[in-house]
């Protein structure tokens, strides 16, 4: 109930005023990071399983990805309109930097647990998906920043900045290993992938060759030596 008035005042501000302010874009951004996060544990066990449901999954992150990114280029430098505005907006940053914790542990999980069948076409998608989370985990980092320096320009209290800054800090590194974690493992499978493949090659070519050897010997056992 207070999220939805919440929002009904971010909505009403912004037909009031205009353009959409960092307050706002952050409320949104920490409902639609919700959304994602339940729409995977909806589906985990299809996302471990197939990769035409993992690259869905992976284009809601870029579709993510993406908004927050064109946000951040289109909005100018702007101030807050009050202390308890600033003090929302670092409530929601925070929020926000938890959440894309969670969405890096969830590529994370996916590249420890794929299933047996999983192939290249899978492991590349974990790694378009672990990119998609390092730009977003930047995206945040940019955001953080900007919203840290008008924070203070507006007066609010050094610790309490400080306290938002060490969270993000934190979570944005937290973020970054997740993702780097997953790009390693499906490095790792894909290398193991290949050299399963030039092992059976070579397994194959060493049994044909074993076989031919084989018959060349059994033929010639068979050849009759001319008396004279």
């Amino acid at each position: 109930m207070k999220k939805t008035l919440i929002g009904l005042s971010l909505m009403a501000s912004t037909l009031l005023f205009g353009a959409e302010t960092y307050t706002q874009f952050l409320n949104t951004a920490v409902e639609d990071a919700y959304d994602i996060h339940n729409y995977s544990k909806a589906k985990m066990e299809q996302l471990a399983q197939s990769d035409s449901e993992l690259k869905t999954y992976t284009k809601k992150l870029e579709a993510y990805e993406a908004k927050i990114s064109n946000f951040l280029e289109s909005q100018a430098k702007e101030s807050f309109n009050s202390k308890e505005d600033a003090q929302q907006a670092l409530n929601e940053l925070e929020m926000l930097s938890s959440q894309s914790v969670v969405l890096a542990k969830t590529v994370a999980y996916l590249a420890s647990h794929q299933a047996d069948n999983a192939n290249a076409s899978y492991n590349n998608t974990i790694q378009t998906a672990s990119k998609t989370i390092l730009r977003l985990s930047d995206d945040i980092g940019v955001m953080a920043d900007r919203i840290l320096l008008m924070a203070k320009e507006i007066g609010i209290m050094a610790d309490r900045i400080v306290q938002t800054q060490e969270i993000q800090s934190k979570n944005l590194i937290a973020t970054q290993k997740l993702a780097q974690y997953a790009m390693t493992l499906t490095d790792e499978q894909l290398t193991a992938t290949k050299q399963n493949v030039q092992n059976s090659i070579n397994t194959g070519m060493s049994n044909m060759n074993m076989n031919v050897n084989q018959m060349q010997t059994h033929q010639a056992s068979q050849v009759s030596i001319p008396m004279h």
